[in-house]
């Protein structure tokens, strides 16, 4: 756009705004002459918001590993969370983040839900 100030290609690509054969174009030979790279830079640069944000998640996760889960606490009643994590765990009964982290199946999404959940009730009761 004419309007907009100017911004790096990455951004562009993770827009949706250039697709492979545009970015052939606009990339040094010794990179588009090899198909399966070009594939791969497109790629990284498209996912590339979606693995920071999930990184985040991680480092929040690990810093509130010792986050303490009451012994009733209901998983049940955390959104987002399938009934297959709400099952396991239920039954698992974890003391903490750390130890709900362990178990075997649970995925960092759900520790991400439960942590989310777990600080609204916090928040609520005090």
């Amino acid at each position: 756009k004419h309007d907009a100030a100017p911004r790096p290609l990455s951004q562009w690509v993770s827009g949706g705004h250039v697709d492979q054969r545009l970015l052939g174009r606009l990339l040094p030979d010794n990179v588009t002459s090899d198909p399966i790279l070009l594939t791969e830079i497109l790629e990284d640069v498209q996912y590339a918001p979606y693995l920071e944000r999930q990184e985040a998640e991680l480092r929040d996760l690990r810093a509130n590993e010792a986050f303490v889960l009451a012994g009733d606490f209901p998983f049940g009643e955390v959104p987002g969370l399938s009934n297959e994590m709400v099952e396991r765990l239920s039954c698992a009964q974890p003391a903490n983040l750390s130890a709900a982290s362990r178990i075997p199946g649970v995925t960092p999404a759900a520790m991400a839900a439960v942590l989310v959940h777990a600080r609204k009730r916090e928040a609520e009761a005090a």
